[in-house]
């Protein structure tokens, strides 16, 4: 488990006397028959600023502006009469029901925003 430059670094030195200290001698194999790696694990620099599950891809298969367009323009109505062309909005119920933790919270919040301890 040396290094190719002849010295080892302080981890490498921990690291080999760990194995040592549990039946390994230099140049023996790792596991219970003696037959696994026998070079240490060298660690890899990650170049990238990926994530898990990153797809480096989608930021151009997904048109985001498309589909706001078309959510946008489903929700128009257009109406022509006498008086000319009219155009409205379907309205759509936004609001959403709240537990009676938030609410809670929420009535606590209003009630002492204005309180102040003298």
């Amino acid at each position: 488990m040396s290094t190719t430059s002849g010295t080892k670094s302080r981890g490498m030195k921990f690291a080999e006397e760990q194995l040592q200290r549990h039946g390994w001698s230099q140049g023996k194999g790792l596991g219970k028959k003696e037959d696994g790696i026998a070079q240490a694990i060298k660690a890899k620099l990650k170049q990238d600023n990926a994530g898990v599950g990153h797809d480096p891809s989608k930021e151009f298969t997904n048109h985001w502006w498309s589909q706001l367009f078309n959510k946008t323009a489903a929700s128009l109505v257009v109406e022509t009469g006498k008086d000319g062309v009219k155009m409205k909005t379907q309205a759509k119920d936004t609001s959403k029901p709240y537990l009676n933790k938030e609410l809670n919270f929420i009535f606590y919040q209003t009630v002492n925003k204005n309180y102040q301890h003298k």
